[in-house]
């Protein structure tokens, strides 16, 4: 469980426990009761937006830098600018050969080429389209050429299973919920004695 997830699960846990115990004293009228639970629900939902937003952000930043370790183009120590400059136009090229290619058949045939000849850019092209259409013995054969692809690959792969995961999404979804507006909330704002929230501040009228 990523750092913002847990935050999310312990702070909704907490304000909902406020809520509850709030709801709960005999000694409040039900417009207290309305305006306390407001104070503790606003300011929460907005930190559980926050910690989703981040959870998302770090999500993405981690397949991305996967994603680039098993796919993306390196450089030999001591290129120099234009050498970098080619790499990435070579890429580019490459990528663009590659998406164009009609079904997996044919993507293995490429391979089968690129490899032959040692065309680093294009089997690697071949392969990251191949992971994005789901071609999986293309991007197999590709992997199979070193333990170290093979590895950048299973991490990729079990990542993207983690994520994916249904139990994992269920989590998310419960831990950064946003807590409903209670009744007693709805009836002191119904009753004109809690205003929409506005800025920073929660305004009543005495």
């Amino acid at each position: 469980m990523s750092d913002y997830l847990t935050r999310a699960s312990e702070l909704r846990a907490s304000a909902a426990a406020r809520i509850k115990e709030i709801q709960s004293d005999k000694d409040l009228t039900e417009t207290a009761k309305g305006k306390r639970n407001a104070e503790i629900r606003v300011p929460t939902n907005e930190k559980l937006t926050a910690y989703k937003n981040k959870h998302e952000a770090e999500k993405m930043e981690t397949r991305d830098k996967l994603h680039r370790q098993l796919f993306g183009i390196g450089h030999r120590f001591g290129a120099t600018e234009a050498d970098i400059q080619a790499a990435k136009l070579n890429y580019r090229d490459a990528l663009f050969r590659a998406d164009s290619i009609a079904d997996e058949n044919a993507a293995l045939r490429l391979l089968g080429r690129a490899q032959m000849t040692g065309d680093k850019e294009l089997a690697k092209a071949i392969a990251a389209v191949s992971y994005e259409k789901g071609w999986n013995r293309a991007l197999n054969d590709y992997a199979g050429q070193s333990e170290a692809i093979q590895s950048n690959l299973q991490e990729l792969l079990d990542y993207e299973r983690r994520v994916g995961n249904a139990q994992d999404r269920m989590t998310e979804s419960m831990s950064f919920t946003q807590i409903p507006e209670t009744p007693e909330e709805q009836k002191a704002r119904m009753s004109g004695t809690l205003e929409p929230r506005t800025g920073a501040q929660i305004i009543t009228r005495l």
